[in-house]
């Protein structure tokens, strides 16, 4: 059994995955005075967590060295799989009583699935964790946490997530963080596709296509999508804060829930029908915003969609 500083002060942490979303989220926590290691495969990357106070580390098992909470914040499945049970992975240095916590979001059985291992390889339990808010809340400690977990291992990160979020729901056990986040990338991922085309709609009709927030708000049509994400779509700003590919892996993971669970979410999958093409038109590393790129010009493509869904 390995101590740990939890008890008398901050955790000292482990951070792999310092990308878009954990690089702020690691350089926020080393400036609130986090003992920290970071590890991630892009190089530049870590090197830009470290010049925001944290210590680099060789590998994932070179990472959780004294660490008292594993944080992880991954593109895809693939990615988690590999940094816990790959070469120099975390499966060979997590000792009890560390707790891994998930920022990525992945699917719901995957993470009943690898914490069901973690736990009997090494006694860690495993809570999935995923995020909302994007990369300037993330910087700024103001994302929306839902986690799945034990009430022993929820109880101690409280304090971690204090500092990262302004919203936190213990949803149940591992998984059911994950299961939120699917119902929320579904709304997500549908609202960043009809706000692209009424963007388009509005600018066709000969109206400013900026002022519809303006025109909307306090109705029904206004809300926090409206009032943010809408102006960049306006604005055609497509820098990336959630890469389009990543929203169109999401919308695929709703799906695979959907079928799952034994009900069908033919909204989402228009979706990711669009995002498909977007992707297809080698636009994956732009921000979801740029959905809005399949609007442009004479999209034939996209009426056939819309037909073949009234059909």
């Amino acid at each position: 059994m390995r101590s740990n500083s939890m008890t008398s002060g901050k955790p000292r942490l482990a951070y792999i995955g310092v990308g878009l979303m954990g690089g702020p989220m690691a350089a926020r926590l080393a400036g609130l005075g986090y003992k920290l290691r970071v590890f991630d495969a892009d190089a530049g990357r870590q090197a830009a967590a470290m010049a925001s106070g944290a210590v680099g580390a060789a590998s994932p098992k070179d990472c959780v060295e004294d660490a008292d909470l594993v944080l992880l914040n991954l593109p895809s499945q693939a990615a988690v799989e590999t940094v816990v049970f790959g070469q120099a992975g975390l499966s060979d240095a997590l000792l009890s009583p560390q707790i891994v916590v998930d920022f990525s979001t992945v699917s719901p059985d995957f993470c009943r699935s690898i914490g069901w291992r973690v736990q009997a390889a090494t006694g860690c339990e495993w809570i999935d964790a995923p995020v909302s808010g994007g990369p300037s809340a993330a910087g700024e400690g103001t994302l929306t946490i839902m986690a799945g977990g034990s009430d022993w291992a929820i109880a101690r990160i409280r304090s971690l997530i204090q500092d990262i979020g302004r919203q936190f729901t213990h949803v149940g056990q591992t998984g059911m963080g994950s299961v939120a986040k699917m119902i929320a990338q579904l709304v997500v991922g549908t609202n960043y596709a009809v706000l692209a085309e009424a963007v388009r709609l509005a600018e066709a009709a000969g109206m400013d296509a900026a002022l519809l927030p303006e025109c909307v708000k306090y109705g029904h049509a206004d809300g926090v999508l409206m009032q943010q994400l809408y102006p960049r779509i306006a604005a055609h700003d497509f820098a990336p804060r959630a890469y389009a590919r990543q929203l169109l892996k999401d919308l695929d993971m709703v799906q695979e829930l959907a079928r799952s669970s034994g009900t069908a979410t033919p909204m989402s999958g228009q979706a990711a029908q669009l995002f498909d093409l977007l992707i297809a038109a080698g636009h994956g590393d732009i921000d979801g915003t740029g959905i809005y790129r399949l609007y442009e010009g004479a999209p034939s493509h996209l009426t056939a969609i819309g037909e073949s869904a009234r059909a």
